[in-house]
């Protein structure tokens, strides 16, 4: 039997509060502990009373090895939610380790509080499943 592929983790990283006036605020979306990965799709939630994505930045990680890879975001702002599509051109080899997957930038439109959650698929060039690993991050707008 093969050994299990271990689990990247899918990290989000925000300041703990945000100000209202203040901003925009890059989150960045990174992952560690990747193993061969080919194509990821992401989703990003949050609270739409109390944050808005302005715009998502692609990271580097998917283009290691000089591959080409397709980023692909849709930011829908009334749900508070953002769908971020990656996938490396004509690979055999996947990206594997640590690095920036995308960044996304917030603007803090009201007080309260919102998790920043995040889910997803991700799999290797073969097509065979890579397990992910989330971690959400609590934020306060004041």
């Amino acid at each position: 039997a093969l050994p299990p592929i271990p689990a990247a983790q899918i990290t989000v990283t925000a300041p703990q509060e945000f100000r209202t006036a203040g901003g925009p605020y890059t989150v960045p979306l990174a992952v560690a502990n990747a193993s061969r990965l080919s194509m990821i799709t992401l989703t990003v939630t949050f609270n739409p009373a109390v944050l808005r994505v302005r715009n998502v930045q692609e990271g580097t990680f998917m283009r290691q090895g000089g591959v080409t890879a397709n980023f692909t975001p849709r930011i829908d702002v009334a749900t508070g939610r953002v769908d971020i599509a990656v996938s490396r051109t004509g690979d055999r080899a996947g990206a594997s380790g640590s690095g920036l997957l995308a960044a996304l930038l917030f603007d803090a439109v009201g007080p309260g509080n919102s998790l920043i959650q995040v889910s997803g698929v991700g799999s290797n060039p073969e097509g065979g499943a890579v397990p992910l690993l989330f971690a959400p991050v609590s934020v306060t707008v004041r």
